[in-house]
């Protein structure tokens, strides 16, 4: 059973713009913490969102960062 955090990545969603490559990527319900540590372990500041394998949006390092209170200058 999947225990969804207090931030999920649905939360901080933006569309997606068609061209990210889908590796890497976060699944929708993911905890926004996910997405940082994704992003931070390969060095990029936006990566897509997926959903059954597809993507549906993509979240920003910045705005995943700011759900946990984490502001970048």
């Amino acid at each position: 059973m999947h225990t969804r955090t207090l931030n999920s990545v649905r939360e901080i969603l933006l569309p997606y713009n068609g061209k990210l490559p889908l590796n890497p990527s976060v699944h929708l319900n993911d905890p926004v913490t996910t997405a940082i540590e994704t992003m931070v372990r390969h060095n990029r500041h936006i990566i897509p969102v997926v959903c059954n394998m597809h993507p549906v949006g993509q979240v920003r390092l910045k705005d995943a960062f700011a759900a946990v209170g984490i502001r970048m200058p």
